[in-house]
């Protein structure tokens, strides 16, 4: 009996495991599917856990884990990182989603739309730049950003508060951007479309006429999207503090 029980929750904790890597790697983030992640992962973690119970090593391998994320997810972390060390953080993981489809409300790296390229390339960019310098307060901004939902018509007007407007253009063909930082972001007027600055003159977009990922330098190209009107935004993640005798960028 005993070791059908054992064999039984097994079952179910792979079962688990094929629902998590299904809502994983679905491309659509909606509300629904974040939550659903979430608690399949709580059952991933705390099945693993009750499976291997029985083994005093694995066992409290496990629990020191557990511990450790624990108290570095509550910890206060720093507000004094460094900003040009994250925006070049944001703008590689743009980068890694180039070539990526375009799929409506898409956001992983089997499809991707406009609104969720700009999202993907800040929550990566604060995650990856939090865990690697040690900084808990980036990996729970970035847990943050990852569970709003945010379209490019929430990004016009400030993500929630999550962006602040620098300036209004006509145009990125026309913008002169020498005042603009890696990882600032356009979305054109009426928030049909969203693109982020990379440097250089090159912006990111996931264009839906392109049906992908692509990069284009604003001088160059002919795309329709940098002939309209735009909002430029900055991600107040990435805005300098501002300290006395010095203005804020």
């Amino acid at each position: 009996m005993r070791l059908f029980s054992r064999r039984f929750a097994f079952l179910l904790w792979i079962a688990d495991a094929c629902c998590f890597a299904v809502v994983l790697f679905y491309p659509v983030s909606l509300g629904l599917t974040r939550a659903c992640g979430v608690a399949l992962a709580g059952l991933l973690a705390a099945g693993l856990l009750l499976l291997w119970w029985r083994h005093r090593f694995l066992r409290w391998m496990m629990l020191v884990l557990f511990a450790t994320v624990a108290m570095f997810a509550v910890l206060p972390g720093r507000t004094d990182y460094d900003r040009a060390g994250l925006r070049e953080e944001v703008v590689q993981a743009l980068q890694r989603y180039e070539e990526t489809p375009y799929v409506w409300g898409g956001e992983n790296f089997l499809g991707i739309d406009c609104s969720g390229l700009v999202r993907r390339g800040a929550i990566d960019g604060m995650f990856l730049y939090g865990v690697r310098t040690l900084n808990p307060l980036l990996v729970r901004k970035s847990f943050t950003l990852w569970w709003r939902d945010l379209s490019a018509q929430d990004m016009e007007t400030g993500a929630r508060g999550a962006a602040k407007k620098i300036t209004e253009e006509k145009s990125l063909a026309l913008l002169n951007d020498k005042n603009l930082h890696p990882g600032d972001f356009a979305v054109t007027r009426g928030g049909a479309h969203a693109l982020v600055f990379l440097g250089g003159h090159f912006w990111i977009e996931a264009d839906p006429g392109e049906r992908k990922v692509i990069s284009l330098d604003a001088r160059k190209t002919k795309n329709g999207w940098f002939q309209q009107p735009v909002s430029i935004l900055r991600w107040r993640f990435l805005e300098t503090p501002y300290r006395a005798g010095r203005t804020r960028d």
